[in-house]
């Protein structure tokens, strides 16, 4: 699907001039939508109506793109970037400079924000460091009529009261089809060193007399699903309370929230209200990122591990949420005996989604500091993840890469939900077994891509000559699944009958108790 060129459709039914303005977000997937470039949009004052919102994907070809902008005749082009796109603005940029000369092209955003002595910055107009709603009209006035732009822009933080709200930008298509996101603060009190929140100086509350109309115009559109950006939903729990009340007033079946929450602040008052929703209502993102209690508090996030499981274990087993919790490798002090552990801990409480991330490094984050004493060094592209620590080596940094691509493709995706934990069912250790697994995947379909039925043939293998499972109940626990995912009809034969791989497996189970207790080394 060519999304820009749906964009320039757009553009001709609901422009009333042909646009002067572009603004553009490129998104890393069709189902995102851009709350940033919304409120640029909301914000533009006298200019809204010159102005046009486009949005793109990763999926579109930066010539693409950069034909699709063109075709506008812009006067002035302003640009997102994330640290998930910087590559594809780069060489938008080129193409849009090589195309015309001397447009002005303003960039903003986290990516840029800290990063302004860069070439990517050099070649613009203008880049805007800090929130733009409060200085974007004036740039963009400026820039049409010809004046100089200062090379940055650093702009204080406007009252959120002046700034103009944009839910209703989302179109009728963006409600049906694509990711709602929406924020009733700004900020976060937390320091953890490895996020650029970290350099907020305090957190801000939209009034909620302005944000609950709002949501209540989305949910009469039809709008079910909303993602909440604010940095920690649960910092202020008489807020979140008051939120959670508004939606439990009105659910319907369908609706679902998306927060993210830190686990070991749930007050009695928080906990009640969100047993006010039915399983899977909510989805909540649970920011663990590591259980060493020394390490954490090492990057200025002071936790008590216990109070982390304990809330946890409320928001999976008595709240039914859908939770997706973090771990982060990398980090400073951090060993792989320390990961594992933690690992096998969070993989025991049971989130619906464990996300095994690598520690990056954001332009500005206080996680530089760290970086001589603890031996890290980090790629010096995007997305800026680390290489090496003192504690943790390339090579086993690598073998995380490799062990969280296909923990995401195997578990989080739940293709075998029922199937796939039997990897490690009663095994010491839950990471121990999956990367046996993970380095048998690698060997035989590779690290990123390969299909439903050579990962079923892959795991049947392995739970028969790995894991001592019989051939029967491993045959059965995969077909259900692969069954109950709505491929009823096309059951691999292997799923049906025995096969020869699925006898005299004495020798191989031994070779493999072998192989399992090697390390990330292999």
């Amino acid at each position: 699907m060519n999304f820009g060129a749906n964009s320039i459709e757009k553009a001709a039914t609901n422009c009333h001039i042909m646009p002067a303005i572009v603004l553009t977000a490129i998104n890393a997937r069709y189902s995102h939508t851009s709350l940033g470039m919304r409120y640029l949009y909301a914000n533009l004052g006298a200019l809204r109506e010159q102005s046009h919102l486009f949005e793109f994907t990763l999926q579109d070809p930066p010539a693409a793109i950069a034909a699709a902008i063109m075709e506008q005749s812009p006067a002035v082009v302003a640009i997102g970037v994330y640290i998930w796109n910087r590559l594809a603005v780069e060489s938008v940029v080129s193409l849009l400079q090589a195309k015309a000369p001397g447009l002005p092209i303003i960039l903003g955003g986290p990516e840029i924000a800290h990063d302004t002595a860069s070439t990517l910055a050099d070649k613009v107009a203008c880049v805007v460091s800090g929130e733009g709603e409060g200085v974007i009209e004036g740039i963009c006035g400026a820039a049409q009529e010809g004046r100089q732009l200062p090379r940055v822009f650093t702009s204080t933080p406007p009252p959120l009261s002046k700034i103009q709200l944009p839910y209703v930008d989302y179109t009728d298509t963006d409600i049906s089809h694509r990711t709602l996101y929406v924020e009733t603060s700004r900020g976060c009190p937390s320091r953890c060193e490895y996020c650029i929140s970290a350099l907020d100086d305090q957190v801000r509350y939209f009034d909620l007399d302005r944000i609950l109309p709002e949501f209540q115009r989305l949910l009469d559109r039809g709008a079910r699903h909303f993602k909440f950006v604010d940095r920690s939903f649960n910092i202020n729990p008489s807020h979140a309370c008051k939120l959670l009340r508004f939606f439990a007033e009105r659910w319907q079946e369908g609706m679902q929230l998306h927060l993210e929450m830190t686990p070991d602040r749930l007050p009695a008052p928080l906990r009640e209200q969100l047993l006010a929703f039915p399983p899977g209502g909510l989805h909540i993102e649970a920011g663990v990122q590591t259980f060493n209690e020394v390490v954490a508090k090492r990057v200025s996030r002071p936790m008590k591990s216990q109070d982390v499981e304990s809330g946890l274990h409320f928001l999976i087993h008595e709240a039914k949420a859908d939770v997706h919790a973090d771990l982060i490798a990398g980090l400073p002090g951090e060993t792989p005996e320390s990961f594992e552990s933690g690992f096998n801990r969070l993989v025991a409480i049971g989130p619906s989604e464990l996300q095994v991330g690598i520690l990056k490094r954001l332009h500005g984050a206080p996680i530089a500091r760290h970086m001589q004493e603890w031996g890290m060094v980090f790629r010096e592209e995007p997305p800026y993840d680390i290489l090496s620590t003192r504690d943790m080596d390339a090579v086993y940094l690598d073998g995380i890469a490799r062990f969280s691509k296909h923990w995401d493709r195997v578990v989080n995706r739940h293709l075998l939900p029922t199937a796939s934990p039997l990897i490690w069912e009663g095994h010491p250790s839950a990471f121990g077994a999956f990367n046996a697994f993970s380095l048998a995947l690698e060997s035989k379909l590779g690290r990123h891509s390969f299909g439903l039925v050579d990962l079923a043939r892959e795991l049947l293998h392995v739970l028969v000559n790995t894991r001592g499972i019989t051939p029967a109940a491993a045959r059965s626990a995969i077909r259900r699944d692969y069954a109950d995912g709505g491929r009823r009809t096309g059951i691999p034969k292997f799923l049906t009958t025995e096969g020869p791989g699925e006898l005299n497996t004495r020798s191989c189970a031994r070779r493999a108790k072998a192989s399992e207790r090697s390390s990330l080394r292999c």
